[in-house]
């Protein structure tokens, strides 16, 4: 569940990673392209490859303890909209400000009981390719436990970059580029 408190306090340990982060080769569409939710010390990222093809299946895997660190989310959003500095990621986390709050709204959380409405949140088709923004929804799933994970087809268009981020620890960011 979405615990304000515990997402809040993990936050104010978390170090910043930069957009993109590590990155491996593409799959075929007859393979499934993972990306992780990882931890290494105090730092959380995610680990995947730079591109996916369209028609591909992306498994979204959390390989962290939820029970230490709080709960996460996997949620497309369009570059603009993604907090940079280290004071607007602290924002972002601590007050649920500007994106960070529209992606708790996106699932329909009760900040008070931490109880998740809706999970996951399909935007658009069926599958991976609608970015949310401050006004409209983007695709999103929401993760409370290690090992727990959620796979969807790619639908986005051949050159579209997915940017993603967790919205309980907005210093996870990365990208993935849709090819053909």
């Amino acid at each position: 569940m979405l615990r304000a408190s515990g997402a809040l306090a993990a936050v104010t340990t978390a170090t910043v990673v930069l957009v993109g982060g590590p990155a491996t080769a593409s799959t075929s569409k007859a393979g499934a392209t993972v990306i992780t939710m990882e931890q290494d010390g105090k730092e959380l990222f995610f680990e995947g490859p730079a591109t996916v093809e369209r028609g591909a299946t992306l498994k979204i895997k959390n390989q962290t303890d939820p029970r230490k660190i709080g709960p996460h989310t996997f949620s497309l959003v369009r570059e603009a909209v993604l907090p940079k500095t280290e004071e607007e990621i602290k924002e972002c986390a601590r007050k649920f400000a500007k994106i960070c709050g529209e992606v708790v709204e996106w699932h329909e959380v009760d900040l008070q009981s931490g109880e998740v409405g809706e999970n996951p949140v399909d935007a658009g088709d069926n599958g991976w390719d609608t970015k949310g923004t401050l006004k409209r929804k983007g695709d999103s799933w929401v993760s409370e436990q290690d090992g727990q994970s959620f796979k969807a087809e790619v639908t986005a268009p051949e050159g579209k970059t997915l940017q993603y981020f967790c919205a309980v620890h907005p210093e996870m960011q990365g990208e993935i580029k849709v090819g053909g």
